[in-house]
């Protein structure tokens, strides 16, 4: 008997690969030449967001003067240059896709990245036939934690966001995934992983913890 959801929606950085280093880093990158730096701890109040919202807080923390526009098109640069090295997926990631689609549970990814990086991140990742369908936030008019990504997702996928698994590792993910409707996961996977939140419905440290039971297939 299968369990009563049947999809399987993963977010990208944080979730399928290490990538939050990468994007915390680019941020660096740009903002050194201005003498400023983000601490660890000042990015996990960006973690999750839109680049565009990351932005916003970034400026309004150094009081920056020069346009959003223009440090989001730096970033860009900074970003897509980086991800020209190779990327790993988190340990597990491949073999829970497999699974997945072994027991024929339609696989989907719904990311707060804009498309050119999800797109490069799949391409390094080698995950690029993983994926029924894929939403950045260059397709949404509102990134998480609205549901804009997770309702797309599933339009995509043709299953009720209710039949939905969502795999997150940020609140703001995890707000979206729920204001969807689906269930939530929290993964503690990454380098980046926060604390347990209550918003998840779960909670894993590995993905040799995912339960099966929970799509059957």
């Amino acid at each position: 008997m299968g369990g009563p959801y049947r999809a399987v929606v993963f977010d990208l950085d944080g979730v399928l690969w290490d990538g939050e280093p990468l994007y915390h880093e680019a941020f660096n990158v740009v903002l050194r030449p201005l003498g400023h730096t983000v601490s660890q701890e000042q990015y996990t109040n960006i973690i999750g967001h839109s680049v565009e919202s990351a932005w916003d807080w970034v400026i309004g923390h150094f009081g920056l003067l020069e346009a959003r526009d223009d440090f989001v098109r730096q970033y860009d640069e900074a970003v897509m240059e980086m991800l020209k090295a190779p990327v790993e997926p988190l340990p597990g990631v491949r073999e829970l896709i497999d699974e997945l689609h072994r027991r024929q549970i339609p696989v989907g990814l719904a990311s707060a990245s804009l498309r050119q990086w999800v797109d490069a991140t799949i391409r390094g990742l080698g995950l690029e036939d993983a994926f029924v369908v894929t939403v950045s936030a260059s397709e949404v008019e509102h990134a998480k934690p609205a549901p804009d990504l997770y309702l797309k997702a599933a339009k995509g996928l043709g299953i009720p966001p209710a039949a939905c698994i969502a795999v997150e590792d940020t609140l703001a993910g995890l707000t979206s995934a729920k204001a969807a409707g689906m269930f939530g996961i929290q993964t503690r996977a990454s380098s980046t992983a926060l604390p347990p939140l209550p918003t998840a419905d779960l909670v894993i440290q590995a993905y040799s913890e995912f339960d099966f039971s929970l799509v059957g297939g």
